[in-house]
């Protein structure tokens, strides 16, 4: 009985047994496909990774080390083209700009206080090299400005917008009164938009500057007499000029799509332009007086020329531009005061174009007391001042 049931113990032995390795191959079987099927989704996975991080570390975006200067540099030009002229032409020692670097579509805010902006001042340092070699020549304070390696792109690109106020305010309207020393120069603004492409990091932003606003610039000839049989003028007979009516806030369009190194439209509301000439909105705009010696042409005729500049926004001129333009003239004729003369455009086509100039050279007429256009150019600006050169014209012979 002992054997038979030895040999039954040892057949459920055996039973048993194989139960057991039947388990393991089957868990390690089972162990073995897992696997496998982790190392398939592995092969998609690890691929991906690296993908990913190749795009938050590109070549583009490794240009600049941190044992590099790693601040961004700006050089700069006002105009394009033949009236483009270089920024050591244009700016000088200690102006600024204000430069801003748009995220997710933001504006910027260029006001003195509280502003979002970087201010890059201008130092010359080596003026004998050529325009595509510049120095470093704007430059932030230590410990500002702008760092390629903080700095966050939009898209494909980094953004800047940058202005540049002549005067070193911010201005929200163009000043009535321009006649004063410097101004001129409190009237103006330009403004810059550039995108540096992502292969571009590291390198110096170029900046193109456009005059924001439109100048108007006028001259004026006038016969010069000592007394009323000489002529009906005296010396410095034209006292002052003003634009009449002019609407001085604007608008700058920072939510247009324009072209790299374009220029953004800047110009009076659309409700400020429909307003009519006793709006509140509107006021005269006194211009500044150069005024030349007087002269002698080469019929021995005495003669005096004035340059008269302002700056405004771009805007509808009022009346086809018949009220625009009005002079302050004193006469020989025993009067202490001054004679108003009014400019009269005739078939002159004139218009006001942000980041244009108005050229008009005129005649007054003594009769009729009306400005009469002998020119009329509507041209680029590059300048905020230009030295107007100032040509004799053979006197008309007044009645």
């Amino acid at each position: 009985g002992r054997k038979l049931s030895g040999r039954k113990g040892d057949h459920l032995d055996r039973r048993q047994n194989g139960r057991r390795r039947m388990g393991r191959s089957d868990a390690g079987r089972h162990i073995t496909i897992k696997m496998v099927r982790i190392m398939d989704k592995l092969k998609y996975i690890i691929p991906i990774g690296f993908l990913l991080f190749g795009a938050c570390t590109s070549p583009e975006e490794m240009a600049v080390s941190e044992s590099e200067d790693s601040g961004v540099h700006f050089r700069a030009i006002v105009g394009q083209g033949e009236n483009a002229l270089y920024e050591s032409e244009y700016f000088h020692e200690g102006d600024e700009i204000r430069v801003y670097c748009p995220v997710n579509y933001s504006q910027p805010n260029f006001k003195d206080e509280y502003g979002n902006y970087y201010t890059y001042r201008y130092t010359h340092t080596n003026d004998t090299v050529g325009p595509d070699e510049y120095p470093y020549k704007f430059s932030a304070a230590e410990g500002e400005g702008f760092n390629w390696l903080t700095l966050v792109p939009t898209s494909i690109y980094f953004p800047f917008e940058a202005v540049h106020f002549p005067g070193k305010h911010y201005l929200d309207e163009v000043p009535d009164d321009q006649s004063a020393e410097g101004a001129l120069d409190e009237a103006d603004m330009l403004i810059a938009y550039r995108r540096q492409l992502l292969s571009e990091r590291g390198k110096r932003v170029p900046l193109t500057f456009h005059h924001a606003f439109a100048m108007v610039q006028v001259k004026v000839k006038l016969p010069v007499g000592d007394n009323p049989a000489e002529g009906p003028f005296p010396p410095e007979a034209v006292q002052s000029a003003y634009l009449r009516s002019m609407l001085r806030a604007y608008e700058v369009s920072y939510s247009e799509v324009i072209d790299n190194d374009g220029r953004r439209t800047v110009r009076v509301s659309d409700a400020d332009d429909k307003t009519e000439a006793g709006s509140d909105r509107r006021k005269n705009v006194i211009m500044r007086r150069t005024v030349s010696p007087v002269k002698t042409d080469d019929t021995e005729a005495r003669y005096q020329e004035y340059l008269f500049q302002a700056i405004v926004p771009e805007q509808s001129l009022l009346n086809e531009g018949k009220d625009f333009l009005y002079f302050n003239v004193k006469r020989n004729d025993g009067n202490e005061g001054t004679t108003l003369y009014k400019f009269v455009p005739n078939k002159a086509e004139i218009s006001l174009k942000a980041g244009h100039r108005l050229n008009l050279s005129l005649a007054i007429d003594a009769v009729t007391h009306e400005v009469v256009v002998l020119t009329a150019i509507l041209e680029p600006w590059s300048k905020a001042e230009v030295d107007m050169e100032l040509v004799p014209v053979k006197p008309k012979t007044q009645p």
